[in-house]
Formats: structure tokens, sequence, C-alpha cells
């Protein structure tokens, strides 16, 4: 009884080790054409990620990608980003289900107008599921009227938004 359960707590203690060490040897970077390909399904925007792809499953499992872009199809407008990290939900991945709980943008910059109503027109990702936390750091909004750039003087530093 003894040597089952010290086995049982040693194969545990090991598969909580390679959870933790086991993301850090992989080349995610090599799924980069499968996670732009999931992110334009989801959101109906083209996704390019042009930096690094990192992994991590514990303590939640987390993905980040460096310098995202995000666009319609033929705009040639897109809001960037320096890094967007998503935290998945543990329980929904029990499920079988991907639900970010969490996303963080870092350095986002986009360039929204006015389209000929008067509204606002700018490349909005639209979520398929429901975020519990969005968290901006560094907002540059650049509006351009009839295609001329001015600098609308929207920074936001360290914003964020809860829902």
């Amino acid at each position: 009884m003894q040597t089952t359960l010290l086995g049982l707590a040693i194969a545990l203690i090991l598969a909580l080790v390679a959870a933790l060490v086991g993301p850090h040897f992989v080349d995610w970077s090599r799924y980069r054409a499968e996670f732009e390909a999931q992110a334009s399904r989801m959101t109906g925007l083209t996704v390019l990620v042009n930096g690094s792809v990192e992994a991590r499953l514990l303590p939640t499992p987390t993905l980040t990608f460096g310098r995202i872009e995000i666009a319609r199809r033929g705009d040639s407008r897109a809001l960037r980003a320096r890094s967007v990290s998503l935290e998945f939900s543990l329980t929904a991945m029990m499920r079988g289900e991907w639900r970010a709980n969490e996303v963080r943008i870092e350095g986002a910059e986009f360039a929204a107008g006015l389209d000929s109503t008067g509204r606002l027109d700018w490349p909005a990702p639209a979520f398929s599921n429901e975020l519990e936390s969005l968290s901006i750091d560094r907002l540059d909004i650049v509006l351009s009227t009839n295609g001329s750039p001015r600098d609308a003087a929207a920074r936001a530093l360290a914003t964020s938004a809860s829902a």
C-alpha cells in the first residue's frame, strides 16, 4: 500500500514538472499559421503574428503572441500590438472548450476614421466568447478624416476594462 501511494505521488510530481517545464522546449512558432487561422476564424478579421509565440500550462494555460496585427480583409488599416496574452479557463479546457478568460494587450495602436455616415470606422475584432477581463496597456489612436491622418491625442496609459 505504501509503495503504491509513493508511486502515485512520484507520478503526480513528474506530471506537474512536465507541465511546468515542457512548454519551454516546444517551438510554438511552428504553429503560428494554425494560431493565425483560428484567431481569424474567431474574430472574422485577418490576424497576423509577426513576433514570438509562447505558451504556458501552469499555473493557468496562457498563450502570448508578439507583434500582432489585426485588420479587415483588404483594409490597409490594422490594429497593431506589441504583445497579446490570452489566459484560458482551465475548467472550460477540461470540457474541450477554448475560452479566454483574460486578454491583455500591450502597446496597441490603430487608425480610426469616419465612414460616409459619420460613424466610427475601426478594425475591432468581434469575440465569439465572453471575456471576464480585458486589459490594455498603452493605447495609441490615430484619427483619420477622408484619408488624412491627424493625431487625435487619444493616448491611454494603463487602461483597464472588466466585464
